[in-house]
């Protein structure tokens, strides 16, 4: 089954034929079923002409099991004409004879017969995709095509077909992939069809042509050729596929192929999700493996994996090919960007995953985490796939933002920040050659004791164009030169103090712990001034990459991203407050209305009670059974929307006159809390084992050891002011402790001296101190003094 590939791509259906000749006699009496008929032969049958139902038309729309030829169709006609002069009704086969292709495939007695049935089946898309109609009514609404008969039929051929066989079905599955560019189907719906009875092909992005290119990606451009609305019918087929899962997981213990990690299997119960690239990192604890109406959605798995693995496969093939060059630039070369991989037309495989992406983020099918892509997110070379995706009609992973793992995409706002800063540095020395020294950074100097009045004041004096330049903080009276510690510091402190109730910016639900806009009806202008400097002040942080200590709902990262809030929203900001909304959605009718309740919220307006009509006329609306759903969904708007409409719109547009055309744009509201207020969990033990030792120290040294003892001892508060002394910030950044540059150096031999910190470069200098003891005393009294800046 080889031959060129020009050749192959001008192959047709009309000159396919057999390739075992001896073996095309005794292949006429098997069968496969028609989706043109919607059922399956009977095996009672099989030795009859097939396809023939009493029309010529029936006949020439049989399926794979024999292809018609003239004096078949003469057979048919005969026959047709026949039963129509005897007036004989023809009755529907029993669906529980039907003969799967799957099963008729698997007891032919030759190789050579085999052959000839998989000529038949892949003879077009058409014919392979009216091979397998699924013909239970309820499967059928949800997907078309016999998922589980395609498995088994793969199943059996990857577990006991010989080399040559598969070789044929390599070949097969080819020709019939270049036929969907060269002679598309002309039924669309079978277009879709023969689509996702390839893909189920545990083996196909390995197929490739005699002339080296793979075949996976032309697949991936015939379902980018289907108008919209066919890909929103497939990507519904990946998800349901006729509550099937994959053939991976079938043939998994069966083929000699190397091993691939099986889809979790369908169930109830949550589990935690371990696969092999590219969903390696993907750990869904509690994520249940059916959606909200208890379908199975281990096949949408299946199909991620598929576009993944293609990817995966082709980034670590290039990166392994960079790492092959000299060793003096091993370390540069094993960083890759898409432009790299343009030969091996990822971009094309990324969009069909696009798709995906873009259906999941509405069904919620699985966790977004899903499509976080390891190899890419290892491999990519942020340096130089930012300033292409700056570049139009360029090629950049940063153009699928789906694949980017929250510390990737953190790096990715750093390389922009820096190209900006760096432009900005330029545009000042450039600026001062003509019209005056101006200052190439933007300096904030600030007194401790009125740091938010100082600040708001300085912003508001800025033009954008400064706000673009490095940070630089000085504490008025302090000898520190900020190199990144000390405006770390900076933000720390003044966050708690705009978070504090004596400026009445926010206010923290007592349940929640979580700060949200105070309600106001008309908020004075200068309230809104310093919502709006508020904004700013985020915005500043993810700009220079400073991690905040926030309490903010996600509801607040979904509006800043445009994204809407709902009901689940409301639960985690007010838990109480949405009990009492949900209890309503549960009473009888004459309880809502002994409760007489109209579409009226009341609140307290800086100590003054207002009511705010949910509705117009809501005051003489009342709350019935009918309305209820209506009225739950307005209060959470009040809550989210109207009751901080004015103030929200200041913090947002403050946050966006730095960060709006940043990458921040294209992450998930998750993603963004993380950039925003790090991760919670205190990993010590990732920090110790990414920590560096210098002057002198080794992991060995005795009073490493020691140390490392101390701070496991310590409670999370004492972790967190350790954090906060070496590094001025107690946030733990994306990616874990792991991910933090920390060195521990020598500072002299024992003596009574307290440890110090660099936290510009997050260095803590340790003297060798004598005993364990000594050293828990001095680090503990250095860590409870450690406000403020000095020169060492």
């Amino acid at each position: 089954m080889t031959g060129s590939p020009e050749a192959s791509r001008k192959r047709t259906r009309a000159d396919r034929q057999p390739r075992y000749s001896e073996a095309s006699t005794s292949a006429r009496g098997m069968t496969t079923r028609s989706r043109s008929q919607s059922i399956a032969q009977p095996a009672t049958h099989l030795e009859c002409t097939p396809g023939v139902s009493g029309s010529i038309h029936k006949a020439a729309r049989t399926s794979a099991g024999r292809m018609p030829t003239k004096s078949s169709l003469e057979e048919a006609q005969t026959d047709s004409e026949a039963s129509e002069t005897e007036d004989v009704e023809e009755k529907e086969p029993d669906l529980n004879d039907v003969v799967l292709t799957s099963k008729l495939i698997s007891e032919l007695a030759s190789d050579s017969d085999i052959a000839t049935k998989l000529e038949l089946v892949f003879s077009d898309p058409c014919t392979l995709a009216r091979s397998f109609p699924q013909l239970d009514p309820v499967l059928a609404a949800k997907c078309p095509v016999d998922v589980t008969d395609v498995c088994k039929m793969y199943t059996f051929l990857f577990a006991r077909a010989s080399d040559e066989l598969l070789e044929d079905l390599r070949s097969l599955t080819i020709s019939t992939i270049s036929m969907m560019d060269s002679d598309p189907c002309d039924e669309h719906d079978n277009q879709m069809n023969a689509i996702l009875i390839l893909l189920l092909n545990p083996k196909i992005t390995d197929y490739a042509h005699e002339y080296g290119a793979f075949a996976f990606p032309e697949l991936c451009s015939a379902i980018l050729a289907l108008t919209p609305g066919q890909r929103m019918a497939l990507m519904q087929y990946f998800a349901s596929a006729g509550g099937s899962v994959s053939c991976e997981r079938r043939a998994a213990s069966l083929t000699s192929a190397a091993p691939v990690a099986a889809v979790p299997p369908a169930a109830t119960t949550t589990t935690t999700i371990v696969s092999a690239s590219p969903l390696e990192s993907v750990v869904s604890t509690g994520f249940a493996l059916t959606d909200a109406s208890g379908e199975d959605i281990a096949p949408f798995w299946h199909y991620i994996r598929t576009f993944q693995s293609y990817i995966t496969r082709e980034t670590n093939r290039v990166a392994r090919r960079a790492t092959a060059t000299p060793a003096s630039v091993e370390v540069l070369s094993q960083k890759v960007c898409l432009q790299h991989l343009s030969t091996c037309s990822v971009p094309v495989v990324a969009q069909c995953l696009a798709l995906m992406n873009s259906y999941n983020n509405t069904h919620k099918l699985v966790p977004y985490s899903a499509f976080y892509n390891d190899a890419v997110n290892e491999h990519i070379d942020v340096v130089d796939d930012v300033p292409r995706f700056r570049v139009p009609e360029s090629m950049s992973f940063c153009s699928y933002p789906f694949l980017l793992s929250p510390t990737t995409k953190s790096e990715v706002i750093k390389a922009e920040s820096g190209i900006m800063m760096r432009t900005e540095l330029q545009d000042s020395f450039f600026r001062a050659m003509f019209s005056g020294v101006t200052c190439p950074y933007l300096v904030l100097e600030v007194r401790r004791d009125s740091l938010v009045r100082d600040t708001l004041y300085q912003l508001d004096l800025k033009l954008s164009q400064d706000l673009r330049k490095q940070l630089k903080v000085r504490f008025v009276g302090e000898e520190g030169v900020d190199e990144g510690g000390v405006q770390k510091e900076f933000f720390q402190l003044i966050v708690r103090d705009v978070f504090s109730s004596k400026y009445g910016i926010f206010k923290a639900n007592e349940e929640s712990q979580y700060h949200w806009f105070i309600p106001q009806a008309n908020p004075t202008p200068d309230a809104l001034e310093e919502m709006r400097l508020t904004g700013q002040l985020i915005g500043l942080a993810v700009y220079n990459a400073v991690i905040l200590d926030m309490h903010f709902p996600p509801a607040l990262y979904k509006k800043l991203l445009g994204i809407r809030v709902d009901r689940d929203d409301l639960k985690e900001v007010d838990p109480s407050l949405y009990h009492g909304l949900a209890q309503l959605m549960l009473l009888s009718a004459e309880e809502l209305e002994y409760m007489e309740r109209t579409f009226e919220v009341e609140y307290d307006d800086m100590g003054q009670l207002r009511t705010h009509e949910l509705i117009p006329n809501g005051a003489h609306t009342m709350l019935t059974v009918d309305n209820r759903e209506v009225f739950f969904d307005k209060y959470v708007d009040f809550v989210f929307n109207s009751s901080c409409a004015r103030q929200f719109t200041e913090f947002k547009a403050g946050f966006d006159r730095i960060c709006s055309m940043s990458y921040v744009r294209f992450m998930r509201p998750q993603e963004l809390e993380l950039l925003v207020c790090g991760c919670s969990d205190l990993d010590f033990g990732a920090l110790e084992g990414a920590t560096i030792y210098d002057g002198g120290y080794s992991k060995d040294a005795q009073v490493i050891q020691h140390f490392w003892k101390v701070v496991g001892e310590f409670s999370d508060e004492l972790k967190r002011k350790l954090l906060s002394f070496a590094t001025s910030s107690d946030r733990v950044p994306i990616g874990g402790l792991g991910k933090l540059h920390f060195v521990i150096a020598k500072n002299g031999g024992d003596s009574d001296r307290l440890p110090t910190s660099h936290t510009c470069f997050n260095v803590l200098l340790l003297p060798e101190y004598s005993t364990i003891d000594k050293l828990r005393e001095r680090l503990l009294t250095a860590i409870h003094n450690s406000e403020g800046f000095g020169m060492i």
